[in-house]
Order: structure tokens, then C-alpha cells, then sequence
């Protein structure tokens, strides 16, 4: 009986001693994957605020080791994609002034067609001794009037266009 009592005791003294160590070790293996996974956590956090066009954070970690890798591509990614940012955005830019220049390279030349037949025929009744040049002048002073008008019209429209609007501060 005591023999039974003496093995009973050891094996519950190393059933306890099992589950002590078997809580320490859950315990250790916890913190451990908790040591390991916060960082990754914080990867996954940056990924999941990242937006196109948007200014993205870059991580800041300090060891050299596979996370650290792994941060340090992230961050060259962010910058990367910044830099392809800002040359996208400085090409549209680049593309609706060209457009620009373009729209209104054409509507001055609308203008000039009128100027110029307008001219020759001047011309042309002017070398045949045209019986009605005055009137033919009169005419033609008067398109190239409004011609020119139009054309004022379009520089300052333009001039409007480019000028940034002016600042109006006001009291918050």
C-alpha cells in the first residue's frame, strides 16, 4: 500500500511538474510569436492604409534581418511608386498644356483665313482698279475689326486660363 502510494505521488508529483512545464512553454511560445509576428502585423497595417496618390508612409525598423528585408522593399516600393506618381501627374499636366496650346494655335488661325482672303481680294481690286474698292475697303476693314476682336478674345480668355486664382484669406 505504501509502494502504491509512493508510485501515486511520484506520478502525480510528474503530471504537475508535466503541465508546469507544459504551461511555461505555451506561455514562452506565446511571446515569442507575439515578438515575431508585430512586425508583420505593423506590414500588414502600412499595406492596408496604402492608396495610390496618397503620401504612404514608409516603416522605419532598424534591425537587419528577414523582416527588415522585407520592410526595406516595402519602403522602396513607396518610394518608387511616388516617384511614378509624381511623373504621371507632371505628364498630364504636361499633356492638357499641350492640348491647350494646340486648341488655341487653332482657333487663332480661324481667324487669320478670313484676314488673308479678305487682303488678297483687297489686293486684287486694288491692281484691277476696282470701280467698288471703297466699298471693298470698308468691308474688309471691317472683318479684319472683328477678326481682330476675336482674336483679343482668345488672348485673354487664354491669359484668364493660366493665371492661378488669387488667394482670399479669411478668418477661422
Amino acid at each position: 500500500e505504501d509502494l502504491r502510494q509512493e508510485v501515486s505521488r511520484l506520478l502525480t508529483t510528474f503530471v504537475n511538474i508535466y503541465i508546469l512545464l507544459t504551461a511555461i512553454a505555451v506561455l514562452f511560445a506565446l511571446l515569442i510569436s507575439r515578438n515575431i509576428t508585430r512586425p508583420l502585423q505593423l506590414i500588414s497595417k502600412q499595406l492596408g492604409k496604402f492608396r495610390l496618390g496618397a503620401a504612404n508612409a514608409r516603416i522605419e525598423w532598424n534591425r537587419t534581418d528577414e523582416i527588415g528585408d522585407l520592410i526595406a522593399e516595402y519602403n522602396r516600393m513607396v518610394d518608387e511608386l511616388t516617384r511614378s506618381a509624381e511623373r504621371l501627374a507632371r505628364s498630364e499636366r504636361e499633356s492638357a498644356w499641350r492640348e491647350m496650346a494646340r486648341q488655341v494655335a487653332h482657333e487663332i488661325k480661324n481667324p487669320l483665313t478670313p484676314i488673308k482672303l479678305s487682303m488678297q481680294h483687297l489686293i486684287k481690286a486694288w491692281d484691277e482698279k476696282a470701280p467698288d474698292w471703297e466699298a471693298r475697303l470698308k468691308r474688309f476693314s471691317q472683318t479684319l475689326i472683328v477678326q481682330i476682336d476675336t482674336l483679343s478674345a482668345i488672348a485673354t480668355e487664354f491669359s484668364d486660363f493660366a493665371q492661378l486664382p488669387g488667394s482670399e484669406p479669411k478668418r477661422v
